[in-house]
């Protein structure tokens, strides 16, 4: 089973739920986002709208692969701009997840036998977004996607470790090229304070699918002939 996720604009919420739902996937959650991309790259690739609906769900290998083919079918996922899909492996599962996935022949998925993609996670305080995000920004990252979220383990770390952990956190989300995580994950480690107890985390899990990822020329920099190659993620 796999975990996949799907990020569009806001107002296409309800398409992302009809897609899920057409393909059995019984499990599945959405929160709000906000794109990070910068306004020339929304404007380079015909995005107006920074607001973001993300959609995660649980599905079998083979509902996977049938949730991007609607996603490119339905609402046109192979076209820059229109929206990004990805998913990651599922190690493990509760019993009430494999039961409301269970619908669902299992067969092997045509992913990426060595990913070449990578989902950084960074987990820090409240207010800290764009610190992070400029961070990223110097990293090669050419946008992500922010949402907002609440730390369980406050009382516990205060208890224990004598250190007071900000509930209230920022949660950004970055999918870059493999050869790119680590680079953008020291840097922003580096320039933000997140080493220190308390500040947040950083970390990255592979990606083993795709959709609506394009890697597009960027403008030439003053008095240089050559262009660099931009990634751009919602």
């Amino acid at each position: 089973m796999k975990v996949i996720t799907a990020i569009s604009d806001y107002d296409k919420l309800g398409k992302l739920e009809e897609v899920f739902i057409k393909e059995g996937t019984n499990f599945r959650f959405s929160f709000p986002g906000f794109g990070s991309a910068e306004s020339a790259v929304l404007e380079l690739l015909g995005l107006g709208e920074n607001r973001k609906a993300v959609l995660m769900g649980i599905a079998h290998d083979d509902g996977v692969q049938r949730i991007y083919s609607r996603l490119e079918r339905d609402m046109n996922f192979h076209r820059a701009g229109s929206g990004i899909a990805f998913s990651v492996p599922l190690n493990s599962a509760s019993r009430a997840i494999l039961k409301m996935t269970a619908n669902s022949k299992t067969m092997e998925a045509n992913t990426m036998s060595e990913h070449s993609w990578e989902l950084v996670i960074v987990i820090s305080n409240r207010g800290t977004f764009e610190t992070v995000k400029k961070a990223a920004d110097r990293a090669g990252a050419r946008g992500g996607t922010l949402i907002h979220g609440l730390g369980t383990g406050a009382k516990e770390a205060e208890k224990f470790l004598g250190i007071s952990i900000q509930p209230e956190k920022d949660i950004f989300l970055i999918v870059c090229p493999k050869e790119q995580s680590g680079t953008i994950m020291s840097t922003i480690l580096e320039e933000t304070g997140l080493s220190k107890e308390g500040s947040g985390i950083c970390f990255s899990i592979p990606v083993d699918a795709t959709l609506g990822l394009y890697t597009v020329p960027a403008a030439p920099e003053p008095d240089s002939g050559d262009a660099e190659e931009l990634t751009y993620e919602e």
